[in-house]
């Protein structure tokens, strides 16, 4: 793990802020000075930040596609040369190219901790980056025209809390020494909002704006994503009950049983949906920030929901199928109004015909 045998070099903490109403930039508050944190405080300092980059739940290795000059990488690499006076300067960079990327009023301040080091069983350098979202628990304290430091109460009854989780932590981890390029280095990536099935979560402007990454290509995971996905558009489409079953029935075939390597969404708009439909099923997915391009077909994570269907009847009826006998007939359903399946009423029922006889109770 990159987040093993870590030690901290030199840390220095700005405070970045909201944008305003109307949308303009607040400058972010400097500190002028490095933190010089006590034994106690660096050694919760850097288990804070083991323990988050360990987290596979919430952290992800993901790959940089932005660099030269005023990228976020061009700034590790002269943090990671740099003496102490340069340091303190570049971090003031880092903590502006903060505030440019939080574009939207809602995204709230905090304090920005930038901070190198060495990581790994070789000692690879590294340059850090936290965001820890403080909202009212803490703020820096002017004293006239002086920032006064308050890191280590900052580090001790805000960041180093148990019960403080709105925070984000990027390593920046040089792989190569001596060179500047993105395949060089290593970013490991931490937001305690996101997990491995849900990475959307991640702030966006944090990931991309700011570090210049993207989530990384896995098809296990994008292909689990365009099933739950599909599902979802094909539930809230203004189509009839059975036609909405026939594409979910499609999307299995689809997703479990076509043979090419890689598909792409569009592939199977064309192929399945109605041709009205196509466009908005490509905007929702757009929308849902799944990419446009081949994806690689990989069941893994979606191999159980991919061996029975499940349908609900109201509150109190549940029946569970295989896809296999749904596409022989073994079990069929019919949705019509009650007076054609032998009822009076005028509600909508489903007349469930299985082609085998019970064999048990379960």
């Amino acid at each position: 793990m990159f987040a093993e045998n870590l030690k901290i070099a030199r840390i220095i903490v700005h405070e970045v802020f909201e944008r305003t109403d109307d949308r303009k930039l607040v400058p972010p508050l400097f500190s002028d000075q490095l933190e010089q944190l006590p034994a106690p405080a660096q050694l919760a300092f850097r288990s804070r930040i083991t323990e988050a980059l360990s987290a596979q739940a919430k952290s992800l290795e993901m790959p940089i596609f932005r660099q030269g000059p005023g990228s976020h990488l061009y700034n590790v690499c002269e943090l990671i040369q740099a003496n102490e006076e340069r340091f303190i300067e570049i971090s003031k960079s880092v903590a502006t190219q903060l505030s440019e990327a939080q574009l939207h009023r809602g995204i709230p301040g905090g304090m920005l901790i930038v901070f190198d080091g060495t990581v790994g069983v070789s000692n690879s350098r590294f340059v850090g980056v936290i965001k820890a979202e403080t909202q009212s628990a803490f703020r820096r304290r002017k004293a006239g025209e002086a920032v006064v430091s308050a890191v280590t109460e900052f580090l001790e009854n805000v960041f180093l809390t148990p019960y403080t989780r709105l925070y984000k932590i990027a390593l920046f981890v040089q792989t190569k020494a001596g060179k500047d390029n993105a395949e060089d280095w290593t970013a490991l990536v931490f937001d305690s909002n996101i997990s491995q099935s849900h990475r959307e979560s991640a702030a966006q402007y944090f990931y991309e704006g700011f570090l210049g990454c993207s989530l990384p290509e896995d098809g296990a995971y994008e292909t689990s994503r365009f099933f739950e996905l599909t599902k979802e558009f094909v539930r809230k489409a203004d189509l009839e009950v059975e036609h909405k079953r026939d594409i979910v029935d499609a999307l299995f075939t689809f997703v479990k049983a076509e043979q090419a390597k890689t598909f792409t969404s569009d592939e199977f708009g064309e192929k399945y949906l109605p041709t009205e439909l196509r466009d908005s099923f490509s905007e929702f997915l757009e929308g849902k920030r799944f990419p446009q391009r081949a994806v690689v077909r990989d069941t893994t994570l979606v191999a159980s929901k991919l061996r029975r269907r499940r349908f609900r009847f109201g509150a109190d009826i549940e029946l569970s199928v295989t896809p296999e006998a749904l596409h022989r007939g073994l079990a069929t359903m019919r949705t019509a109004p009650a007076r054609e399946l032998g009822g009076t009423e005028d509600e909508v029922w489903t007349q469930v015909t299985i082609k085998r006889s019970m064999t048990e109770e379960r």
